[in-house]
């Protein structure tokens, strides 16, 4: 029972937070507020509005308010922000930012100091590692070290040995000794030496003129035990290793970087060290060595630092708190040169959505747009800027989100530049489309459409205006047609150029002639040339061939001509109704098209059918954009020679 009360209670919570959420959206993100993409209150008290849009797709406009497809309220535009804000420019009212609580930063340049992150694994210092060999055959008789990691006093006794060896060794210096050679004292004290008899033990015999049975080995080194070998009593000769003696006092750090940091790699670069072992220790080294190959296992670059080991524990006595395979964090820190000063944005304010990073514009009265940026390094706490901003702009770092979602919908993403510079007039892209209604009484018609790859827009279904030169009253609902769209100076897209693609015209007896250029537009023959195409289509629209209907339509570009043969060599694309790739790749050409009429260099729209004999014709023909003017000036020449 109590666990359904808790369930429902947290489910009561849920859906009333959801709510909350959604009121806070409708409130700040509703045109009817404060915050709108177009402009403020001033404004609106001061001028009429010019049309209203959805705020989904400005291309949808309408003289009055009303609902866009997505049943969403329409967005008034006005004259003022019309022709002063850039795209995608949020207004927002002083009230209205303090309840979103809007913070801002300036972009600055600073003197980083940039840091490289790493894993790090501590080791004995190979330069501090001593290994004890026995010098001769003998019995170990006393050990004075017994496990792995005792620790023992350069000087200390280590182990004493039996060896017979060792005894003839001590008789012949009691016996040159007693002779007095100095010849010979000299070659037996040698002797002595090279067989690793401690130097207080020579004196020793030499006081007392007495052999001792074994001699006692001492610690060349302090440390600790790290590898032990041997045990009391066992049998050591010479290349044997006995033991090894490791010092704590300082230690190697190995750490791994990957690759695409080593750039950034320089001996003597500072660095912090710390462990979750060690809560609340640092331990600050230098690099002190960079291994010229990869780690084989974790494909790293490997950086070795010298750390001091010494500490105090809590009595005051000397410690050593890093141990040898002790895991570690390793936070390698650069900085740029005097004449290197970066520009830079808090990491907070960047918007990262994947595909682009983007920054919240704050500019003057109180409006926002959003921009692209271009991210450098990372430092932190900041992001070094490339491009995008420049020195001095305020930038939002709090609420930047819900700014960006409403900015985000109409912006060119470019730092507060007029559309007028944003927009390239020569700007084109060709598609097919078709017409799911007439608006007659506003000049537009609302079509499906395929990619428009000019303008990076995937296919969708929107509203298009009309160029004046082409009559709305050619288009019916279901109509295919194929189209040149540009961006006017407004932001809104227009059709320019139109083809009705055979058999979707009400009057394709008369649009489709052949080698005729009836205009589907209301201009004369010259601006004709300019805005239409030319289409030459056979007169005989039926087939023997088991694929009568059977064609595809395709751009292509003229490569050769065999006038002769009547065969065109094309560069086209994807020929979708026989499922053939974009090639380059010879046709016949239909009897009904004058083969004059191709250009090499031009810019065509065909329509391609396959013959009975399995040859590819070129049944239908459409000349394109430029292709035409070059077609009229053909033409102009031929008729000046006769």
């Amino acid at each position: 029972m109590t666990n359904n009360i808790n369930t429902k209670a947290t489910l009561g919570i849920g859906v009333g937070l959801g709510i909350a959420m959604s009121m806070l959206a409708f409130l700040v993100f509703s045109p009817s507020h404060d915050m709108v993409a177009t402009s403020g209150n001033d404004t609106k008290g001061a001028n009429e509005p010019l049309y209203w849009v959805a705020p989904m797709d400005p291309n949808f406009k309408r003289d009055k308010p009303g609902k866009s497809p997505m049943g969403m309220d329409l967005v008034p535009v006005y004259e003022e922000s019309s022709a002063s804000d850039s795209p995608g420019t949020v207004s927002i009212d002083p009230v209205t930012i303090q309840n979103l609580g809007v913070k801002t930063s300036a972009v600055n340049r600073i003197k980083p100091e940039g840091r490289i992150q790493a894993v790090g694994q501590v080791q004995y210092a190979q330069n501090a590692i001593e290994h004890v060999h026995p010098r001769i055959e003998g019995w170990v008789e006393t050990l004075n070290v017994r496990t792995q990691g005792d620790f023992i006093e350069k000087g200390e006794a280590l182990y004493s040995i039996y060896s017979p060896e060792l005894v003839n060794a001590q008789e012949e210096f009691v016996i040159a000794l007693n002779q007095q050679n100095a010849a010979l004292i000299n070659a037996a004290k040698a002797r002595l030496r090279a067989l690793a008899v401690p130097q207080s033990h020579v004196e020793s015999i030499e006081k007392s003129r007495k052999i001792s049975q074994t001699v006692t080995v001492l610690a060349p080194a302090t440390g600790f035990i790290d590898a032990l070998n041997v045990q009391q009593g066992m049998y050591v000769k010479p290349g044997m290793t006995m033991l090894s003696i490791a010092a704590l006092d300082r230690v190697w750090v190995i750490a791994d970087v990957f690759p695409n940091d080593a750039s950034l790699l320089s001996i003597g670069q500072r660095a912090s060290i710390s462990s979750t072992d060690l809560p609340g220790q640092v331990f600050e080294a230098t690099l002190d060595y960079i291994y010229p190959m990869l780690n084989s296992a974790t494909r790293t670059v490997q950086a070795r630092f010298v750390v001091d080991n010494r500490t105090n524990d809590l009595s005051g006595r000397l410690s050593y708190s890093l141990k040898p395979d002790m895991f570690t964090k390793v936070a390698l820190f650069y900085g740029d040169s005097e004449s290197d000063d970066v520009l830079t944005v808090p990491k907070q304010a960047v918007i990262r959505t994947g595909k682009s990073d983007r920054v919240v514009l704050a500019m003057e009265e109180g409006k926002y747009k959003s921009v692209n940026v271009q991210l450098g390094r990372d430092f932190g706490d900041v992001f070094e800027i490339l491009d995008g901003v420049v020195e001095g702009d305020a930038i939002v770092t709090s609420a930047q989100f819900l700014i960006d979602s409403e900015s985000s919908i109409t912006s060119d993403f470019m730092r507060m530049t007029p559309v007028e510079n944003t927009i390239d007039a020569d700007a084109s892209a060709w598609t097919q489309a078709t017409v799911n209604e007439v608006i007659a009484d506003r000049n537009m018609i609302n079509i499906t459409h395929g990619p428009l790859d000019t303008f990076d827009m995937m296919g969708m279904t929107m509203n298009f205006t009309l160029a004046d030169d082409i009559a709305i009253a050619d288009f019916e609902v279901g109509m295919d047609i194929h189209i040149e769209v540009i961006r006017e100076p407004t932001g809104m897209f227009q059709i320019k150029t139109v083809h009705f693609v055979d058999g979707s015209s009400s009057n394709k007896d008369d649009e489709h002639q052949h080698m005729t250029d009836e205009p589907i537009s209301r201009d004369d023959d010259n601006d004709h040339a300019k805005h239409m195409h030319m289409e030459m289509q056979p007169k005989d629209m039926q087939s023997d061939g088991q694929n009568e209907d059977l064609s595809a339509w395709t751009e292509a570009t003229v490569v050769e001509l065999e006038l002769d043969r009547r065969r065109v060599t094309l560069t086209h694309g994807y020929l979708d109704a026989f499922d053939m790739m974009g090639m380059t790749m010879g046709f016949t050409v239909d009897s009904d098209i004058n083969i004059d009429d191709f250009v090499v260099g031009d810019s065509v729209h065909v329509e391609i059918i396959r013959e009975d004999n399995g040859m590819f014709q070129v049944k239908t023909l459409h000349i394109m954009g430029s292709s035409m003017e070059h077609h009229e000036a053909k033409r102009e020449s031929k008729e000046g020679h006769e």
